[in-house]
């Protein structure tokens, strides 16, 4: 049963994870999110310091992205290594989503 429960959070936080990363770029909420992410210090602004370091922040999971993207690393991402990324993302939601899906009826049986 605890090896049930730890599963269950584990893909909870996995599905949490991937659908936050998957945000609506443009919705009041993120924007709020970012403000207090980037508000280090919780005083309700964000300084300039505050601001530069969540640029880098955001920079270095940019290049992340993009070099996870790159396949053949030659430094570009082509229309087809971007697709094939979108794909690879989709059948990781997929198989957190069946195991979860899995892990619920066991629980249920």
């Amino acid at each position: 049963m605890n090896n049930a429960i730890v599963l269950i959070l584990t893909l909870l936080l996995s599905v949490m994870a991937v659908a936050d990363h998957h945000k609506d770029v443009g919705g009041d909420r993120h924007r709020g999110d970012l403000f207090a992410a980037a508000d280090a210090d919780k005083d309700g602004k964000v300084s300039f310091d505050e601001h530069e370091a969540m640029i880098a922040e955001m920079a270095v999971k940019g290049r992340e992205r993009f070099n996870e993207m790159d396949a053949d690393s030659d430094g570009y991402v082509t229309k087809e290594e971007a697709k094939a990324m979108r794909k690879t993302i989709r059948e990781r939601m997929k198989k957190v989503g069946k195991a979860f899906r899995k892990t619920m009826k066991e629980l249920k049986d």
